[in-house]
């Protein structure tokens, strides 16, 4: 399958997106349905679908939830979350799978969280997140092709 950007992109949208993730459900506490619907509501899936370069390398994950969030101030929670130690949590990981899988798949984010959502990649992270994210992303495409 043909991918919609090259693969130089693909660990800077991998890393913006689990920063995103990261910074809504673990720095902010948003429910994984609630970031699921701020993600698919926003632009950004889209503009990465398309391969706009602002959103695959010219923002970082923070301004992406900014982008996501537009009625929110989200200054002093970025400030926190700069200052405190990084540690990639489940909800890293997420954003940096469900990135690889959209890549990998070419199909739109909405497919993929249709029939699997953020919450089912969280609840997965014990068990896939130790594996090759080839790995994770065929279990995961399995459940998002048995329509």
């Amino acid at each position: 399958m043909t991918c919609t950007y090259d693969e130089m992109y693909l660990s800077d949208v991998q890393k913006n997106l689990g920063f995103f993730f990261q910074l809504l459900l673990h720095n902010m506490g948003l429910s994984p349905k609630n970031a699921q619907e701020a993600f698919l509501n926003s632009i950004i899936p889209q503009q990465i679908e398309i391969a706009n370069p602002d959103f695959l390398c010219g923002k970082s994950g923070y301004e992406l939830a900014m982008i996501a969030l537009p009625q929110m101030d989200l200054s002093k929670v970025i400030e926190e979350a700069v200052q405190e130690p990084f540690y990639p949590h489940a909800e890293y990981w997420t954003g940096f799978v469900l990135a690889f899988c959209q890549w990998k798949n070419n199909i739109p984010f909405a497919t993929i969280l249709e029939h699997y959502s953020i919450e089912q990649f969280l609840q997965s992270y014990r068990l896939l997140h130790e594996a090759d994210i080839t790995k994770a992303e065929q279990i995961i495409m399995e459940k998002v092709n048995e329509k």
